[in-house]
């Protein structure tokens, strides 16, 4: 060991031994303790007394004496104390945890009281404050059933297990239940998502967790998906389709298309040589579908599903009405 990383140990344990003992510790038994002689000691005594922030003041520096034969060390306030939290910056974090804690995402409920003990106990006079900004605060909590399939999709993610589940449709209501290989969990706007493969459509789908009824395993288990990251999926996808998306087709002609230009909608486009195009894209519903294909005109037209071109009579129909009042 070079004298350089010697004298460092040293002063490394000499700061803390000596600064725990209040009556201090004599001069003689702290240098046979650190095995060096007692002017090689005071020399160590006189560099710690340029310890200090670069641009601090006289008081956040060590103050480090002998007197009457004993070392005696005080440390600023800066190095013995965290900064303060205000009661607001409390509030903050008392209601992140107690989020946290209820959200049913991380099975960890012992961990993250005994982390709120701590901080209520680090905020000590502050703590009540804190506590009433954070009980004068309304968050929504989180459905008891949603919370339980998260935390059970959590863990079925995690561990590459298959499950069942019996998934209400937003259209219809009716739940259809089909398997499911989970990849993970996100949420947007304020709700609760997996993603993973669906056994019944044979790609990758979202569902909405307060929308599944009932959750099963299967007791299988599935290979991790190749080359998947799932906050790329959630980052770069502008649209992800829904469990029950409908595909729908639109033939444009080359006026629309025109419109157009580069502002398609997510989809496969595939143009034709006369300047028209069909457009096949996914859509939670067909609302949006048919607004979209109305805004065109006679330059656009659904060619299926029929449900869509149905809902576009239907859409047509109710402006006459409304028109002719």
């Amino acid at each position: 060991m070079t004298d350089l990383s010697a004298r460092l140990r040293r002063l490394l344990f000499l700061v803390p031994y000596v600064a725990r003992e209040h009556d201090g510790v004599r001069l003689d038994q702290l240098a046979h303790e650190l095995d060096i002689d007692r002017s090689d000691l005071l020399s160590d005594l006189d560099l710690l007394t340029q310890v200090g922030p670069p641009t601090g003041d006289p008081s956040e520096y060590l103050l480090v004496s002998v007197d009457s034969g004993k070392v005696f060390v005080d440390l600023p306030q800066r190095l013995t104390r965290p900064l303060r939290l205000s009661p607001a910056e409390g509030c903050s974090l008392l209601l992140g945890l107690r989020a946290l804690r209820r959200s049913g995402i991380a099975p960890y409920d012992e961990a993250l009281a005994s982390a709120e003990k701590k901080l209520l106990s680090a905020l000590g006079a502050d703590a009540r404050a804190a506590e009433q900004l954070a009980e004068g605060t309304v968050v929504a909590g989180p459905d008891a059933q949603v919370a339980t399939h998260v935390r059970a999709l959590v863990d079925a993610a995690r561990e590459r297990r298959a499950v069942v589940l019996s998934y209400a449709a937003a259209s219809s209501g009716k739940a259809t239940k089909r398997g499911l290989e989970p990849y993970g969990i996100v949420q947007h706007a304020g709700a609760w998502y997996v993603v993973g493969r669906c056994q019944l459509r044979g790609d990758t789908r979202t569902f909405r967790v307060d929308r599944i009824v009932e959750l099963a395993e299967t007791g299988t288990t599935f290979p991790p998906p190749k080359d998947f990251d799932l906050e790329a999926y959630r980052r770069e996808r502008l649209f992800v389709p829904g469990a029950d998306a409908v595909t729908v087709r639109v033939r444009l002609d080359p006026v629309a298309v025109a419109r157009v230009g580069a502002s398609w909608p997510a989809g496969e486009i595939d143009r034709h040589a006369d300047g028209s195009a069909v457009l096949e894209m996914e859509c939670d519903g067909l609302e949006w579908a048919v607004g979209w294909v109305l805004g065109h005109g006679v330059h656009a037209e659904i060619l299926a599903p029929d449900a869509a071109r149905a809902a576009l009579r239907e859409r047509i129909d109710r402006m006459r009405v409304d028109y002719a009042t």
